[in-house]
């Protein structure tokens, strides 16, 4: 019985390997044939590639006639023009934008107003938004041309640290005038501020943040630790704002310390030029008791 079983198992073995030698020896026969016809198809392909040569060689077209033989085009000077602008246009734009960017920040450095000294009025007076421009000429008088623009300049700028106003207009004002002060504060450039205790009370900045006019103007009866006192000197007449109530407002000058974007040294030199130019001022226009 043991024997049978053997002999069983031998013969399907037999059979099952029978079976795989002819599916493989189909498979080699259906690559061949596949072979065949890719190389038959090949030997088509350069054999027109082939007739197709020699149709040009002789001149001919594929329906059979002659080509003509083409005349070159002469191109008149505005064709020339046009044939250039449409091959390059992406060029063309790209400088025609970099010459405009360069125009643009030329006459924008000509045309802007770069003061060889700034001052900057932060106590509430609404007629100043008028009258600022009063005074310019004449504190212009007394600085030389720091920025070596062929100007002299000096120039009053009004942002106000607070309105007794409380309606929608005057809160909307005083956002973007207290986003002004931040600026010029975090910045060195202007030394100069004019304000009252309420206003240096509403920007934090009464202690420490300007320098004791007691030092910087000693005997005078003008000078205070906060500043020196704008009732003291001919501000108001040259400003020709009769509405200006000066009695209690002081010219500050901000201590040079290092900031952003500002090193403590450019800083100290701008200190320099604004109390050179204050002491100038001050020298014609303070008022004698």
């Amino acid at each position: 019985m043991g024997n049978s079983i053997l002999d069983r198992l031998g013969d399907a073995k037999k059979a099952q390997k029978h079976i795989e030698l002819q599916r493989q020896s189909e498979e080699t026969r259906e690559r061949a044939h596949l072979d065949e016809v890719k190389r038959r198809e090949y030997e088509e392909q350069l054999r027109r590639e082939k007739t197709e040569l020699i149709k040009l060689k002789q001149g001919m077209a594929d329906e059979g006639v002659f080509e003509e033989e083409k005349e070159e085009k002469v191109y008149t000077v505005k064709e020339k023009i046009a044939n250039f602008f449409y091959h390059n246009k992406y060029y063309v734009i790209a400088g025609a934008l970099v010459a405009a960017v360069f125009i643009f920040l030329g006459q924008d450095y000509m045309t802007t107003e770069r003061p060889d000294i700034s001052v900057m009025y932060i106590a509430e007076h609404f007629d100043l938004n008028y009258t600022a421009g009063n005074i310019t000429d004449k504190w212009s008088e007394y600085t030389p041309d720091l920025n070596r623009d062929k100007r002299q300049l000096v120039k009053l700028y009004y942002a106000p640290a607070y309105y007794s106003d409380s309606s929608a207009a005057a809160d909307y004002l005083y956002q973007a005038d207290r986003t002004k002060i931040i600026g010029e504060f975090q910045s060195g450039d202007t030394i100069i501020i004019i304000g009252n205790m309420r206003a240096y009370e509403e920007l934090g900045v009464e202690e420490g943040v300007f320098a004791d006019a007691r030092e910087l103007f000693p005997g005078d009866e003008n000078a205070e630790e906060i500043g020196y006192r704008v009732s003291g000197t001919r501000f108001k007449e040259m400003l020709g704002d009769e509405t200006l109530d000066d009695s209690d407002l002081y010219f500050s000058f901000r201590k040079p310390q290092k900031l952003f974007g500002m090193s403590e040294e450019k800083m100290q030199k701008n200190f320099d030029d604004a109390l050179a130019w204050f002491r100038s001022y001050l020298a014609e226009n303070r008022k004698t008791t």
